[in-house]
């Protein structure tokens, strides 16, 4: 995805779905973006269980959402 796109999404509540490798089921998140790092690939989350951080490489999916955190 390109970083104009991705960087609308910082302080925004997102539903993000992860799939690591070697893994059978995807798993989802909702939470806030709080910074994305495009040279390292990462993107730090704010959610219910706290703040995460997470590989781009495994995100197979972004949605912004209207849930608030």
């Amino acid at each position: 995805m390109e970083k104009k796109c991705m960087d609308r999404l910082v302080g925004k509540s997102c539903k993000i779905v992860t799939k690591e490798p070697g893994d059978e089921k995807a798993h989802v998140v909702f939470g806030m973006v709080k910074l994305i790092d495009h040279n390292a690939g990462f993107m730090i989350i704010e959610s219910n269980r706290g703040t995460g951080c997470l590989n781009m490489k495994t995100i197979e999916a972004i949605k912004p959402s209207n849930k608030k955190i």
